[in-house]
């Protein structure tokens, strides 16, 4: 029997997580309705998290990952994101997430959205 875990991407198990724990409310939470989840703190999450969970600092390699596996931005006054696999008290749902199959000029132009939106909020 294939364990669950094993068809999760690491990346997503690892954001999971990181959003989970309610001691870094203050800096990456759920929404009120569970659905979604919300950077608070720009600086303490991209200085403390980001290097805490993953092998780097940089906000743009976070936001690619999430474009890569179909994360939307939901609100466009604060960095909020969903994907219908990634809900609280539904880990056994990651395993639904898939990476996106891309073509190169969708790819390009996905992350360059993301971009234009880290500018903005900068």
């Amino acid at each position: 029997m294939v364990k669950a875990n094993q068809s999760i991407a690491p990346s997503l198990r690892k954001c999971y997580e990181m959003v989970d724990d309610e001691v870094t409310d203050s800096i990456i939470s759920w929404s009120q309705n569970n659905g979604s989840f919300i950077i608070w703190d720009m600086t303490e999450f991209t200085v403390h998290l980001l290097p805490k969970y993953f092998k780097h600092n940089n906000f743009s390699s976070f936001i690619r990952q999430l474009n890569i596996y179909s994360f939307r931005k939901v609100d466009t006054d604060r960095w909020e994101f969903a994907n219908d696999g990634f809900i609280k008290g539904r880990k056994d749902l990651l395993k639904n997430i898939a990476r996106r199959k891309y073509s190169q000029g969708s790819e390009q132009q996905n992350n360059e959205n993301f971009e234009l939106w880290i500018e903005v909020e900068n």
